[in-house]
């Protein structure tokens, strides 16, 4: 008999575990904003900054660039560099105490369909680098291709750190069809 009430206890008990662990879904989806979990993973938090990647014209022959922006000051610098308009400016704020500016453009091109994008950044704890995949796309032989000297340029801002930071670069051939 003794076998029989635990049983009936065992399965009375389940529809209370679904309903408490239902409304602990909920309550963490309702407050998610609100309260803070402790994060497992320490690496640097990226963020894509608006306005970014982009094209830029330009008159100047320019080499390919690979910044890691520090301060207003620097920040400044590279966009006069790769945009002596003054046109190209950063729509997003950047905490400088808190965060870095990783920025890349390409050299000039003659033509357009030219793009570059930071894809992917890598980060290894424990050799404390970071690997930025630096994204570099040109059109194909099938597509239609304007005269017009042009820069590429990509930013996105990475929390502060002491890690060392490398480029790599991948080139993308895209094919058009017509």
């Amino acid at each position: 008999m003794q076998d029989k009430q635990r049983a009936e206890l065992k399965v009375s008990l389940i529809p209370l575990v679904i309903i408490v662990g239902l409304i602990l879904g909920a309550g963490y989806f309702l407050l998610q904003g609100e309260i803070k979990l402790p994060k497992f993973n320490k690496g640097p938090t990226i963020r894509r900054l608006g306005g970014f990647p982009t094209v830029v014209d330009t008159d100047k022959i320019l080499e390919k660039q690979r910044w890691v922006i520090k301060s207003e000051e620097e920040l400044s610098q590279f966009l006069n560099l790769v945009d002596s308009s003054g046109l190209l400016e950063l729509k997003d704020k950047v905490n400088f105490e808190k965060e870095f500016i990783l920025a890349v453009s390409s050299g000039t091109n003659e033509e357009t369909g030219h793009k570059i994008k930071i894809r992917k950044v890598y980060g290894d704890s424990k050799s404390k680098k970071i690997v930025v995949q630096v994204e570099e796309t040109e059109q194909g032989d099938s597509c239609s291709k304007e005269p017009l000297k042009n820069v590429a340029v990509d930013m996105v801002s990475i929390s502060r750190t002491d890690w060392q930071i490398k480029f790599d670069k991948i080139i993308k051939n895209e094919e058009c069809s017509e």
